[in-house]
């Protein structure tokens, strides 16, 4: 079913486009400690005045967001988490925006497979911050949790509203959210103001449908 979801997701009828929208996409995290989550909950941050927490004490409960920031058009994610054996995940909430579809949420241990999310929703624009979804934990005495390549095609990226595809690899961590227990956190909110020109940048063109085939 999973397969089959994932199929179906990718298949939004819309023809050929080139990736490359949002070149300097960002994906940071925020921590919330304590609380009744919302999709709200990481107001006020901004990523300008407002920085999101990074660090928090040891074995607490703590919800953390899933955010979307430095882009121009954005309708999907595609990220994985990871975090220490100490950290429990408690739930995840994944509505947070328009008509959003999830078809792979993270689960169990975490890791490349299990702690993916693929998600779409409606096309939002603009470089300003925006949330995609949240995971409540209990956070352990150590360690962190953090992004990883997700073990589905293209790893880590984001689709834009033409499905170009922008992926975010290794050798760029900074442009990816860390939350870790007293030290250690990653703000990955980018540095100075909003990229002035959103206009699709050119790369190599591809197909939903030749997407759509690596998922067999």
């Amino acid at each position: 079913m999973r397969w089959t979801c994932l199929a179906l997701l990718l298949a939004f009828p819309f023809g050929e486009a080139a990736a490359g929208s949002n070149p300097l996409v960002t994906l940071p995290l925020h921590a919330v400690v304590g609380g009744q989550p919302t999709c709200s909950g990481y107001l006020p941050v901004d990523c300008f005045s407002g920085r999101p927490t990074v660090n928090v004490p040891p074995s607490s409960a703590v919800t953390i967001y899933l955010l979307l920031f430095f882009h121009c058009e954005v309708m999907g994610v595609q990220t994985a988490f990871a975090w220490d054996p100490g950290w429990v995940l408690t739930s995840s909430n994944w509505t947070c925006r328009g008509n959003q579809v999830t078809v792979v949420t993270p689960h169990g241990a975490g890791g490349p497979t299990d702690g993916s999310i693929v998600t779409a929703f409606d096309c939002v624009t603009g470089a300003s911050l925006d949330v995609v979804g949240y995971l409540t934990f209990q956070a352990g005495t150590t360690g962190c949790l953090r992004q990883v390549q997700s073990s589905y095609p293209f790893g880590i990226h984001v689709l834009d509203c033409l499905q170009g595809i922008d992926m975010i690899p290794d050798s760029q961590a900074g442009r990816l959210g860390r939350i870790c227990v007293q030290t250690g956190g990653m703000d990955a909110c980018a540095p100075g103001p909003p990229p002035p020109n959103c206009d699709p940048v050119p790369v190599e063109r591809t197909t939903w449908g030749q997407i759509k085939g690596t998922y067999r």
